[in-house]
C-alpha cells in the first residue's frame, strides 16, 4: 500500500523516524551488551530491588462472553493485550514465550508469566503487530496462533511473519497513515519514534509504528506500540488523529535514560502522550514482564502515579493493573466510567 511518490520516511535500505532525534549516545548491539553487563548502571540487578509484580486471575467468563457494548481489556503482559469491543477479539503484539530472544537459553527471560495462555484466548479476529523486536514479534507465539486471525503489521514485516507459518492471504502490511477496513472497524497505521531490527545488520529495514482503531459506533482506540517521546511527532499526530477514547501506552524500559530516551517513554512522557493525543483513558503496558533495562522492575507504576498527580490525571483514567487483569470500560453509547482499577 505504498504511494507512487516515495514518502519522506522511506530510505534506500528501509525507513527512518518522521522527525529523527539526535542520539545521546552512539548505539550498537555490542555497546548495548557492554553497557548492560559491564557498565555502572547496576542493570543485571534491577529485578532484585523490589518485590514481585502483582498478578490477577483474568475474568475467563467475560473473556469468552464479552459484552460488545463496552470495551474489555485483559493485560497478558508487556505489550500483549486482549482487546474486546463491538463483537471483535483483538490481540496486540502476542508474546507468550519464556524469552524475548532468538535463543532458547540466552536473552531476556520472563520475570512474570503470561496472565492468559494461548489456549485460554477466545477466537481471535485480528492480531496487531507494532514492530519486529523480539519482545513484540515472537515467532513461536505467532505460529501457535496460526492462520485463523487476520494480521495487521507494518511494511516489509510480512516475510518475517511467514516464517511463523502465516500465509500471505492472512496478513496486510501498512505504511504510516494507511488505512485498512475490517468488518466493524477501520485500522490506521500511525508513526511512533522507534526503530526495528532482528539482527546486528538489519536496523530500520522493516517499518514500525502504532495503530488507531475506529469502531463502527465511532469509538476510537489507540495502540501506541513502542516509542520514545518526540514532542514534534506527537503534536502532529494529535492534530491529525487526536481524540481517543482509550489507549494502550508504554511506561517501562526507560533506564539508563541517556541510552533509552529515544526508544522508550518513561511514565512522565507516557502522560504527555496521553495529553498530546487527547486520550480519555488508558492502560499502562510495556513493564513488569521482561527485565530489559536498568530501572527496578516494579518502579514504572509508582512513577506513573506521581506523573498522573502532577498532570492532574485521575487515577482511574490511566491505570496500571496487575498482569492478567481484565478491566471493563463503558463504550461510546454508555459513557466513559471504568470499573474499579
Amino acid at each position: 500500500m505504498q504511494t507512487k511518490n516515495k514518502p519522506a520516511h522511506h530510505t534506500e535500505t528501509g525507513f527512518e523516524n518522521r522527525h529523527p532525534l539526535p542520539d545521546p549516545v552512539k548505539r550498537s548491539f555490542w555497546r548495548f551488551l557492554k553497557r548492560r553487563y559491564f557498565g555502572n548502571d547496576d542493570w543485571p540487578k534491577a529485578k532484585h530491588q523490589h518485590g514481585k509484580i502483582p498478578v490477577e486471575t483474568p475474568d475467563h467468563n467475560a473473556i469468552q462472553n464479552p459484552d460488545p457494548t463496552r470495551l474489555q481489556v485483559t493485560w497478558v503482559g508487556h505489550a500483549t493485550v486482549l482487546v474486546q469491543y463491538g463483537g471483535l477479539n483483538i490481540l496486540t503484539d502476542p508474546v507468550f514465550s519464556k524469552r524475548a530472544s532468538p535463543f532458547k537459553r540466552l536473552g531476556p527471560k520472563r520475570y512474570s508469566p503470561p496472565g492468559l495462555s494461548i489456549d485460554e484466548l477466545p477466537k481471535l479476529d485480528l492480531v496487531l503487530l507494532s514492530h519486529n523486536h523480539y519482545d513484540h514479534f515472537d515467532l513461536a507465539s505467532l505460529s501457535k496462533l496460526g492462520n485463523a486471525p487476520r494480521y495487521v503489521l507494518p511494511l516489509k514485516n510480512g516475510s518475517l511473519l511467514e516464517k511463523a507459518g502465516i500465509t500471505p492471504d492472512r496478513y496486510d502490511e501498512l505504511d504510516w497513515d494507511d488505512q485498512l477496513s475490517h468488518p466493524g472497524v477501520t485500522i490506521t497505521h500511525v508513526p511512533s519514534n522507534h526503530w526495528s531490527s532482528r539482527t546486528t545488520s538489519d536496523r530500520k529495514e522493516m517499518l514500525w509504528g502504532g495503530y488507531i482503531l475506529e469502531f463502527s459506533d465511532g469509538y476510537r482506540f489507540y495502540f501506541v506500540g513502542d516509542t520514545g517521546w518526540n514532542e514534534k511527532l506527537f503534536a502532529e499526530l494529535g492534530a491529525q488523529y487526536g481524540g481517543i477514547d482509550f489507549g494502550l501506552i508504554p511506561i517501562g524500559a526507560y533506564a539508563p535514560r541517556d541510552f533509552m530516551r529515544n526508544a522508550h517513554t518513561n511514565p512522565d512522557e507516557a502522560v504527555k502522550i496521553m495529553q498530546a493525543m487527547d486520550v480519555k483513558q488508558a492502560l499502562a503496558i510495556h513493564w513488569g514482564t521482561f527485565v530489559l533495562t536498568a530501572e527496578p522492575v516494579d518502579e514504572p507504576p509508582q512513577r506513573l502515579a506521581s506523573a498522573r498527580k502532577e498532570a492532574g490525571v485521575a487515577e482511574a483514567d490511566f491505570i496500571a493493573p496487575p498482569i492478567g487483569a481484565t478491566r471493563h470500560f463503558s463504550g461510546r453509547t454508555t459513557g466513559k466510567s471504568p470499573e474499579s482499577a
